[in-house]
């Protein structure tokens, strides 16, 4: 594809579903009493995403010299929304710009290198908390999308979602289905999969150690992961022992450490959804570079 050919698609209807969603979803989390943070894109932390990134050029953020010290690109902003509630913003959320080159054998049509996510975080949550408000947000999202005259238009029709969802562990995930894709490929509506070994700020169940209090939402026909979140660590000591056990380098992520370190976090649990994600599923798209009207593939050189 060139940039001609690029131009010349037909992006229109997959921007009006979009609007819809954005419009949709940020008034359902103001009507909720969040507050509306605007996003961090450089910052001398970001998620490490698990294994620290240093073990893989793949994976590490890109940095810019500025001002006399190091920048990186945001991968995403879970670590500025855990000192955000320390500040005192007990509800937040942002539509937060992320940057992950990931290195990828093959193009699912599901992964983009630059994206955005609605990213939220509440002071003192469980996660039946978040996992009841994600349903609630996507069951009533889907209830609205399925009055819109742009999908009739397409020729889409946005199953129902009713709560709860089904949950299932990643461990019954892989002996019911045999992993993660297949199971999303044998559904008909969203469900969970929960206690998923992962970053170190994700919280591990205090009553059974190498369980882990976190969650993933999965659209059904096969298009897979849209949400992703947990219970987060909030004490100083456990975090530094998880993120030794990683290999993370503690001198990296001074700044978090030390509010960590101070008792400034709080017991907090949040998640982030996948905007490009959402609004592939909900037009019915293959891949997602068509819904973005400037693609971002990984493994593919972008165009403009």
């Amino acid at each position: 594809m060139n940039a001609v050919q690029l131009v010349k698609r037909e992006i229109a209807p997959a921007m009006e579903v979009q609007t819809k969603i954005i419009e949709y979803m940020t008034r359902f989390f103001v009507g909720k009493g969040f507050k509306w943070l605007l996003p961090v894109m450089l910052s001398s932390i970001t998620d490490p995403l698990w294994p620290d990134p240093a073990a893989s050029e793949a994976l590490k953020p890109p940095e810019i010299e500025a001002y006399g010290g190091k920048l990186r690109l945001m991968h995403s902003m879970i670590l500025h929304k855990q000192l955000a509630v320390a500040m005192g913003i007990d509800k937040l959320f942002i539509l937060s710009p992320n940057i992950r080159l990931e290195g990828r054998e093959a193009d699912d049509g599901r992964h983009a290198y630059e994206f955005t996510q609605l990213d939220f975080e509440i002071a003192y949550a469980t996660m039946d908390d978040v996992m009841s408000l994600i349903e609630e947000a996507i069951s009533g999202l889907f209830k609205e999308a399925r009055k819109w005259e742009i999908l009739e238009e397409l020729g889409r029709e946005v199953p129902k979602a009713k709560p709860p969802f089904k949950r299932f562990t990643l461990e019954e995930i892989k002996a019911e289905f045999g992993d993660e894709d297949k199971a999303s490929e044998a559904m008909d509506e969203p469900f969970w999969i929960t206690d998923i070994e992962r970053e170190f700020y994700d919280r591990e169940d205090p009553e059974r150690p190498g369980h882990f209090r976190n969650y993933d939402l999965y659209l059904p026909w096969g298009y897979g992961e849209v949400s992703s979140g947990g219970e987060r660590e909030w004490e100083y000591d456990i975090i530094v022992r998880k993120m030794k056990k990683a290999g993370i380098s503690l001198e990296a992520f001074k700044p978090y450490l030390e509010v960590a370190k101070a008792g400034l976090l709080k017991p907090t649990a949040g998640a982030g959804i996948g905007m490009e994600r959402l609004v592939r599923f909900i037009v019915g798209a293959k891949h997602i570079a068509e819904v973005q009207p400037f693609p971002r593939i990984p493994g593919i050189p972008a165009i403009i």
